[in-house]
């Protein structure tokens, strides 16, 4: 009788050992427990239908765990069905003892799902909407979704997921939107990450800018997230600017973009760090503190290398403590002059900034071939603007340039004044200035917020092949003086602009040339809407305007002329139209304007006082 029973607990301990065995080498497929599953899923609270073909049931002797894999399941969620490809749910086995379910854990993995129809799901999860309200298209799979469940069937806050995105489109701030972005997703815990991203940003402009390679981390720590983001691009355009700098990204060359920053419960942004890299250039930024309208607030360093056509145009660094101080080997200053001139009443991204300024170059270039050694600059910056600035520089051992900026506490109009040994420098950047060579500069301007005027004088100066004077010419008739222009070049003595700006345009009161050869005298405007030009002039040549000088007493014989055809003195001349398509229409002219008579007086009194 114990013969018996020893051998029946033997194969019943055998069987049992190769169940065990089997389930969890093999596993068992089988619709038995459909019944109870569906029953208990559809008595939870969470509004869900599961319908499914057969488990096949697989065991974890050791976590004492039955995974049970559903068979063409089909999920309904909040009355949204949920295409699935892959449902599974981890079983603790003491509802064997307890007739009880008790579910431990869901793993999920969907087709791919459109997100206007699984929107209204994503706010039973307690999502706010504004955090999902800009997403006007969007594609995605979730290729494992784990759900943990406590012995209660309540759903644990430590869930996880990843997945595909796909041809998401989303509107940004400032007309800005982003299309077409694809990639991979994973959340875990507190943690948000995307890899292997690509997107294009269209801006405000329409003009699409397209990013790649891209991986974002976002992690939630209490109220803030901090965020690590790099990604790269070879469209030069989609890289930020700074107006003050003159640098340049590569069309086709990768850029790398890597920055990692804290957005607060103020929705202020704090980065870390920022880097652009490429072959050629390096822009780095540390401790970088912008408000929630996208303005400064605060840095403590930048680093700047860049170059063009593989020359190094920028090397120095910025550093920000008591005050502003500014110092390396080159920089490349062909923006400056522009960016001193003007009163950015619009841009405040610099507004929080007042303090003291130092900066120190050891060369300066301009775009010209003349190389500004030993820049040194003191100043004063108020509320993001230039209020003060001295600033000296030397072309070489007699030729210097000086720089100033005041401002006039009762008219609150700044001042910038600038003398310079050589002009072109300072004009180059000018399509009106091209052909000149040779000069001294001085120049004057005061502008506010509103207005501005200025006033450019440059002394003793040539000009060479200038396309707009070589047409008036022409059309003049005047074809010694077309020749020269083409050789040698046409010398002035003197060359005097005034101006006056508002917002709509720009009146050119007067622009004044008299040289050896020919005198030329205009006015006119430029709307700055439209960029329609409208200037008119008088251009006489020098021979006749001497004798017109020295005849002075005897007037009625030089304006009228004593004989028919007599007291043609040079022409007058219209300039009209849009930049880029420029009408000249020229006229003889008999008589000359007083105006044009006192200025030359003007000038010749100042080339012989006596």
């Amino acid at each position: 009788m114990k013969k018996t029973l020893f051998s029946s607990f033997l194969f019943l301990l055998f069987i049992t050992f190769i169940s065990i065995s089997y389930l969890s080498f093999f596993g068992y497929e089988t619709d038995r427990f459909n019944k109870i599953i569906k029953s208990q899923v559809k008595k939870s609270k969470y509004n869900v239908n599961l319908d499914f073909k057969k488990i096949t049931i697989l065991l974890d002797i050791k976590k004492f765990v039955l995974y049970v894999k559903f068979l063409n399941p089909k999920i309904n969620y909040s009355k949204v069905s949920i295409p699935l490809e892959y449902l599974r749910s981890d079983i603790d086995l003491e509802f064997l003892s307890k007739r009880r379910l008790a579910i431990k854990k869901i793993i999920i993995a969907t087709e791919y799902l459109e997100f206007t129809e699984i929107k209204s799901i994503l706010e039973q999860f307690n999502l706010k909407q504004e955090n999902f309200k800009n997403i006007e298209t969007a594609r995605f799979k979730i290729k494992k979704l784990n759900l943990e469940f406590d012995k209660d069937f309540k759903l644990k806050d430590n869930f996880n997921f990843s997945g595909i995105i796909d041809n998401a489109n989303i509107k940004l701030l400032n007309n800005y939107k982003i299309n077409d972005l694809s990639g991979n997703f994973r959340y875990d815990g507190d943690l948000f990450h995307f890899d292997k991203i690509i997107w294009s940003l269209k801006d405000k402009n329409n003009i699409d800018k397209e990013f790649f390679d891209g991986e974002i981390k976002v992690k939630k720590i209490k109220k803030r997230f901090e965020v690590n983001l790099k990604f790269k691009t070879s469209n030069p355009s989609a890289l930020p600017r700074i107006s003050i700098m003159n640098y340049a990204f590569e069309k086709g060359k990768i850029s790398e973009i890597n920055t990692s920053f804290l957005i607060d419960e103020k929705k202020n942004i704090t980065f870390k760090k920022f880097s652009i890299i490429d072959d050629n250039n390096t822009l780095q930024v540390k401790d970088l503190k912008l408000n929630n309208n996208f303005n400064l607030i605060n840095f403590k360093g930048i680093s700047v290398k860049t170059s063009i056509d593989n020359i190094i145009n920028n090397h120095f660094e910025i550093s920000n403590k008591d005050k502003i101080i500014i110092n390396g080997k080159i920089f490349d200053a062909k923006m400056l002059i522009k960016e001193l001139s003007k009163d950015n009443k619009k841009n405040n991204f610099l507004k929080s900034i007042s303090k003291d300024i130092k900066i120190d170059f050891n060369k300066i270039v301009k775009g010209a071939k003349f190389p500004i050694k030993n820049f040194s600059l003191i100043g004063q910056i108020n509320n993001g603007e230039f209020e003060k600035i001295l600033a000296k520089s030397d072309f070489s051992d007699n030729q210097h340039l000086d720089i100033s900026l005041t401002k006039d506490k009762n008219t609150q109009f700044k001042v910038l004044e600038i003398y310079s040994d050589i002009a072109l420098p300072l004009l180059n950047d000018y399509k009106f200035f091209q052909g000149l060579e040779g000069g001294k500069l001085s120049y004057v301007s005061k502008f506010n917020k509103k207005d501005s005027s200025g006033v450019l004088i440059i002394k003793n100066f040539k000009i060479n092949k200038a396309p707009v004077l070589a047409k008036l010419l022409t059309l003049a008739d005047l074809k010694g003086l077309t020749d020269t222009l083409r050789g040698d070049g046409i010398s002035f003595d003197t060359l005097e602009i005034k101006y006056e700006n508002n917002p709509s345009k720009m009146d050119i009161k007067e622009i004044f040339m008299i040289g050896p050869s020919i005198s030329i005298l205009i006015d006119g405007y430029v709307e700055k809407k439209s960029s329609l030009v409208s200037l008119r002039g008088t251009l006489v040549p020098a021979k006749t305007l001497n004798n017109v000088i020295s005849k002075i007493p005897v007037l009625g014989e030089i304006l009228v002329g004593k004989k028919v055809g007599e007291g043609v003195f040079g022409i007058s001349f219209k300039i009209k139209g849009f930049p880029e398509n420029l009408k000249t229409t020229v006229n003889p002219v008999k008589t000359l304007t007083p105006r044009f008579i006192t200025r030359a007086l003007e000038s010749a009194k100042k080339k012989d006082p006596n």
